[in-house]
């Protein structure tokens, strides 16, 4: 995983010049508006990816959302010393509720979750974090979540059209025929955004970042189309 992150650069959206201007050009806007940018990252891990945001955003909050106690642990320790992140151990939801923890793949880095009245550890939602602190402003929604990508998109998903950077990885490849891509891209794809890919992750960008433009980005769109570009 710190290969992925810090070598291959799998979170650096620079390849893409425009879209990398338009996100720290939002970013700077949200901070002259006396409002602090928040990054959710879901499925923290070992925090990672929540060091890669913490330093490409200073100024941003940043929530990391880790269920799994080990990866918490050393989640807790790896972050400690950037005052932005907030470490959080939780699943990620569509609703607040009880979860058990499951690894299909026996790795440290792909637990996921199922709903149990009797599980160990509690869900939160991506609007529930939200309501967390005043004046914060979504920047970038990460997911990495191990196939519980269903139950976040299931329902309680008005913060998908209020978040310029969705950056996801699925996880259809790990079976069970649960359509994690249709979950995702049946919501994301109600409203005009770009997608590229770098590595494992999708990088969504809105089209409310390019609000200069003719393009009306706030219009819902019907076809359902969508294209990723690769990037290597």
């Amino acid at each position: 995983v710190m290969e992925q992150v810090f070598l291959n650069g799998e979170y650096s959206f620079s390849s893409w010049p425009e879209h990398e201007a338009a996100i720290y050009a939002h970013y700077q806007r949200v901070l002259q508006q006396a409002k602090t940018p928040l990054i959710i990252d879901c499925g923290a891990n070992v925090g990672f990816s929540a060091i890669w945001f913490a330093t490409k955003f200073p100024r941003a909050r940043i929530y990391a959302v880790e269920p799994e106690p080990n990866n918490f642990a050393i989640l807790c320790r790896n972050v400690a010393r950037f005052e932005n992140v907030v470490p959080l151990q939780a699943a990620i939801s569509d609703r607040c509720a009880r979860a058990s923890m499951v690894n299909v793949n026996s790795e440290p880095w792909a637990w996921g979750i199922r709903e149990d009245v009797q599980g160990e550890i509690n869900s939160i939602t991506i609007p529930t974090l939200l309501r967390r602190c005043s004046e914060v402003e979504l920047l970038v929604v990460k997911f990495d979540i191990e196939g519980s990508e269903v139950e976040l998109f299931r329902s309680n998903v008005g913060w998908v059209e209020q978040t310029p950077l969705i950056v996801f990885e699925l996880h259809d490849h790990l079976g069970g025929w649960r359509g994690t891509g249709h979950a995702v891209f049946a919501n994301l794809s109600t409203h005009r955004r770009d997608y590229m890919q770098r590595g494992e992750n999708i990088f969504s960008f809105s089209h409310s970042l390019n609000s200069g433009k003719s393009v009306d980005a706030a219009a819902p769109i019907t076809s359902g189309r969508y294209a990723v570009r690769a990037e290597t």
